[in-house]
């Protein structure tokens, strides 16, 4: 009997635990959008010049986040550089990348679109693929879920991003894009967000959601291409964001790589027979 209830017990655990961990994904690894409510002064990283600055150059400012566990990483912040005294404010960090550059992650490979994107390779979110789910939501959506490990995330670095944000009018820019191949949609219209232009992601009392859509026609040129954005918000309550950028990769198709080997397989052997 006792060990009956031993196992029922530890069953329970198990499946309370796995159900906590299925409840963290849908959080885990997820883009936020937060106001910077820090006011200690900033210290750059050796790699920046090192040394501490007077102020944050973001307080106030609308940023990026990427939830990590049980913190977030500011995403393509503003930063300072030089001398302490007489700094250079900079409108992006070296942390500004999607993937970020730490991993050493190969850029997010654009698949087969359907629908509106039939004809078209785009960015597609993938279970699997860590920062390929490009979603973007209020990260009020945190509050109150009940779960202590996704509390512990809003209210992480002493309430450093928690702060309301109701007045904000909060966009997404496309500031540019390395190759004219490369655009950004939304999920139902390709061409949503024009370079230079912008798309209004909601005000910042409400729980929005929006998703951009990276894609080229299934033609283009393989290669990496990257696309750069920054948060803004015109009604000028709130400073905007520094850029950050999202790498993508552009694989041939299978038929044209395999044409492309046949090519260079047929070359080979006429080069042998020459000789």
């Amino acid at each position: 009997m006792k060990m009956h209830f031993g196992f029922r017990a530890v069953a329970a655990t198990v499946a309370a635990v796995l159900a906590c961990e299925m409840a963290l994904a849908q959080y885990d690894g997820k883009y936020y959008v937060g106001i910077d409510g820090r006011t200690d002064p900033y210290t750059a990283p050796d790699s920046d010049g090192g040394g501490a600055y007077p102020d944050n150059p973001n307080n106030g400012r609308l940023t990026l986040l990427l939830s990590h566990g049980n913190h977030y990483h500011g995403i393509g912040s503003y930063s300072y550089s030089g001398p302490s005294a007489t700094p250079t404010l900079n409108s992006t960090n070296a942390n500004n990348r999607l993937p970020e550059g730490y991993t050493l992650q190969a850029p997010l490979a654009l698949t087969p679109g359907a629908g509106v994107y039939a004809g078209r390779n785009v960015l597609a979110s993938d279970p699997g693929v860590e920062y390929s789910d490009l979603e973007i939501q209020n990260v009020h959506v945190l509050a109150n879920t009940g779960i202590a490990e996704v509390d512990a995330l809003y209210h992480s670095s002493s309430n450093r991003w928690d702060g309301p944000f109701d007045a904000a009018d909060i966009h997404l820019e496309l500031v540019g894009t390395s190759s004219p191949w490369l655009n950004v949609g939304s999920p139902t219209d390709p061409s949503a967000l024009p370079v230079g232009g912008d798309i209004h992601l909601g005000e910042g009392d409400e729980m929005f959601s929006f998703t951009p859509v990276l894609w080229v026609d299934e033609s283009a040129p393989a290669g990496d291409y990257w696309a750069e954005f920054r948060l803004t918000d015109p009604s000028g309550a709130f400073g905007d964001s520094g850029s950050f950028f999202i790498d993508v990769r552009q694989v041939p198709e299978p038929t044209t790589a395999l044409l492309t080997g046949l090519g260079l397989l047929g070359a080979a052997t006429l080069t042998r027979r020459s000789r």
